[in-house]
């Protein structure tokens, strides 16, 4: 086994045992706190969750490439500002699959676990109210202050620092250690989701990630996924904060067959985005050759 080998192979399994770490002590934790709706509170909430962003995702990955990586800065592909067509292709792809999402989202709320586990799903359903209830905090300001607020830490913060760590280091470390591309970008949209401890939301948010990994693994530039990641979470804050009893109240699922062939459209057309980005980039690495 050769030095690189090796890093890679210890690289990843201080990756993981990190992830695992970190994912048991938030299966830990007690729930929400107690807190009101005055604005000192509030802001001060928004803080900790940069700090927690910060502390969580973006540290350890400086820290990772500092002492395991001899690219650094450069192996998180961050170097480099993506071209407009990727830029373009990630926002698309985005919107093309927000009715997948959505419709995935319905039916992953009204699931329900078999019997034997229903204190399994109360529990999650507990988590899940408790993630809920941080979040409508954050939009108890209606101002354009508050607004702009929520898009720097909701959408811009969550997006530069999960992608850092979870396409840009986890992703590429499984990659780099020999596991298929294909499986790679699902493991890697599977532990993503879960991170979150929204269970009834898990299957929209794995192929979320899924949409991700394919456009960072495709171009190989962090900010692509960055950018496609804020919109989708930019597009959410907005929504939330004009529209924020519609967009909670319970989703019911649309049943039948045009439900179905609804959400298939949706994948085939981002699956198509994905399909033409990658036959520009290999005809642009072609003309380059």
């Amino acid at each position: 086994m050769n030095i690189n080998t090796y890093k890679d192979r210890l690289g990843l399994i201080v990756l993981l045992l990190y992830f695992f770490m970190c994912f048991g002590l938030m299966l830990m934790d007690s729930g929400a706190p107690q807190v009101t709706e005055d604005t000192k509170t509030i802001n001060l909430l928004k803080i900790m969750q940069v700090l927690m962003s910060t502390v969580l995702f973006i540290l350890p990955a400086t820290l990772f490439c500092r002492f395991l990586r001899e690219e650094r800065s450069a192996f998180l592909n961050l170097n480099h500002l993506p071209r407009f067509y990727f830029v373009f292709a990630s926002i698309s792809a985005v919107l093309l699959s927000m009715p997948a999402v959505s419709g995935l989202e319905a039916f992953n709320t009204q699931m329900h676990l078999p019997q034997s586990f229903s204190a399994i799903e109360q529990w999650a359903r507990a988590k899940e109210d408790s993630a809920t209830q941080i979040t409508l905090l954050f939009f108890v300001d209606k101002s354009w202050y508050g607004l702009v607020s929520n898009i720097l830490v909701m959408a811009f913060v969550a997006a530069l620092s999960e992608e850092i760590f979870f396409r840009g280091l986890l992703q590429q470390m499984l990659i780099k250690n020999k596991m298929n591309a294909h499986i790679a970008i699902a493991l890697t949209a599977f532990l993503f989701s879960a991170f979150h401890l929204q269970f009834f939301g898990f299957i929209p948010r794995m192929l979320l990630g899924m949409v991700l990994g394919y456009l960072y693994y495709l171009t190989q530039n962090l900010w692509v996924s960055v950018i496609a990641h804020f919109c989708n979470n930019a597009f959410a804050v907005i929504a939330m904060h004009f529209y924020s009893e519609e967009v909670t109240s319970p989703k019911t699922p649309t049943t039948g067959l045009s439900a179905v062939l609804f959400i298939l459209l949706s994948l085939a057309l981002v699956i198509g985005q994905l399909l033409v980005l990658h036959r520009i980039i290999q005809k642009q690495k072609k003309e380059i050759s």
